[in-house]
């Protein structure tokens, strides 16, 4: 009986181990299996490490441009900029002609304020139409460009600043030099023409002139009121000194502003009075030294009456269309002459008897 007990404890046992050593097994082989997958992410990890650093080692420090990249880098600056220039010049230059011909007739303005407003416009078009044109541009440059592009890091190197910039300039100023073939298509000769007419339409009550010779002894006093109009104070003066008076002093204020009452007859007449100018001139008579003779202030006055309503811009302006009037005639006249000996040329008559003259 003991020796039964004894066998059965030893299978007990033997079992029991067989069946410890099975989990063994099995546990040994899931911590082979869990090591191997280990391994194979640590080094993918550490694959994807050393990439990532290697990039980042590369981005660090990227190689300088060729320098066909820094030519394609500057050429795709440029393209936009052309387009750039040359619609800011057409803009300002339609814009400013436009402003000249009816805001500069209708205020006095001078050709270069036309021009600032058109600039005015011109930079409006520019932030409007800046993006679309760019866009526009760089898509009809073609593969070429993109083909040699810079990474971000190439970009903000010196080298390539440098050729931006470069190709910045160059494009906008090719660009800028295209639209001055606007100037073609533009009347220069119009907003001139226009303001001299608008000179001449209402100024017969714009000017007045006043001479005294009791304000200053021994002197004469000249008082011209009227718009400022270019040209008309060195009108007046070129007047003054071609009838022998010599100016002894000259002040030029408004008349109408800081509580001064305006009585001129234009701005009585004028439903909406105006600020005018008042231009003071003392003079003397050149040959005797002293003031102008009584006699003569009539004839003084009208004289000065006339250049103020006859500036010298005006007056030039004037002298070239009569002088091209003149030349249009003699060519109109030239051209009938040639026409008539084109004529005779083309026609020939043999009249009866003329054969027997000649044998004769």
């Amino acid at each position: 009986i003991v020796n039964i007990m004894c066998h059965r404890t030893f299978l007990l046992s033997q079992s029991r181990l067989a069946s410890v050593s099975g989990r063994h097994r099995h546990v040994n082989l899931l911590m082979t299996t869990l090591g191997q997958n280990t391994r194979q992410s640590y080094r993918k990890a550490t694959t994807n490490n050393a990439k990532r650093v290697t990039e980042t080692a590369a981005e660090a420090t990227p190689e300088s441009p060729t320098a066909r990249q820094l030519v394609t880098h500057a050429v795709k600056c440029a393209i936009p900029m052309i387009g750039f220039g040359f619609m800011d010049n057409t803009i300002m230059i339609h814009a400013g002609h436009y402003i000249d011909c009816t805001l500069g007739v209708k205020f006095s303005l001078s050709t270069l304020a036309a021009a600032g407003i058109g600039q005015i416009f011109s930079g409006i078009g520019g932030v409007v139409f800046g993006d679309t044109l760019e866009a526009v541009f760089r898509e009809a440059s073609g593969g070429t460009v993109h083909k040699h592009k810079l990474s971000a890091a190439q970009k903000l190197m010196r080298s390539s600043r440098i050729a931006g910039l470069v190709g910045g300039i160059i494009g906008v100023s090719f660009g800028c030099t295209l639209g001055l073939v606007n100037l073609f298509f533009v009347d220069e000769q119009k907003a001139n023409m226009l303001k001299l007419q608008a000179l001449e339409d209402g100024q017969e009550f714009e000017f007045e002139v006043e001479i005294d010779n009791t304000i200053n002894p021994g002197l004469t006093t000249v008082l011209v009121r009227g718009p400022d109009i270019d040209g008309v104070l060195a009108s007046i003066t070129a007047t003054l000194a071609s009838h022998g008076c010599s100016i002894v002093k000259l002040d030029a204020g408004l008349r109408g502003g800081d509580g001064v009452a305006d009585t001129s007859l234009h701005n009585l007449l004028s439903q909406t009075p105006t600020t005018v100018l008042e231009d003071k001139f003392i003079i003397r008579n050149r040959a005797t030294g002293r003031a102008v003779d009584n006699d003569d202030l009539d004839d003084l006055a009208r004289v000065i009456l006339a250049a103020a309503k006859d500036p010298l811009n005006a007056h030039s302006l004037k002298g070239q269309i009569e002088s091209l009037e003149i030349e249009n005639v003699a060519l109109a006249e030239r051209v009938l002459m040639l026409q008539n000996n084109l004529e005779d040329r083309q026609i020939k008559i043999v009249k009866d008897g003329d054969d027997d003259k000649g044998r004769e």
